[in-house]
């Protein structure tokens, strides 16, 4: 069972930010004009330390509730639900950010807006 909780825990978020990242957003960002804000976004760096501080808050907080849940011996559906929530949101936090500061500056590093294919 810890195998598999494993191999999904890793395989869903990669998964869903491959889908996110090159699938169906993508014609949605380029023809709204977000890709070029966020490779703007992903050049200057402006919001790089506060997403960080703020991935990191909730990675922080999953931990603790997990520390907790281990030291009360037991964990009932609300701590299970919680637990979800808060991997769920600093995973989606820190892909994000790895979107905006790593990947797009790496993919298309001299965009200036239109399509992106002839």
């Amino acid at each position: 069972m810890n195998v598999i909780k494993k191999f999904a825990g890793t395989t869903i978020p990669f998964l869903f930010f491959h889908v996110l990242c090159c699938g169906a957003l993508l014609f949605f960002l380029i023809s709204s004009g977000y890709l070029l804000v966020l490779t703007n976004e992903g050049r200057n760096k402006t919001l790089l330390i506060p997403i960080l501080l703020l991935g990191g808050l909730f990675l922080w907080w999953h931990h603790h509730h997990g520390k907790c849940c281990k030291e009360k011996g037991y964990k009932t559906f609300g701590d299970h639900t919680l637990s979800i929530i808060l991997y769920i949101a600093f995973s989606i936090i820190f892909g994000i950010a790895f979107m905006i500061y790593v990947f797009l500056p790496w993919w298309i590093p001299n965009y200036q807006g239109g399509p992106l294919l002839p």
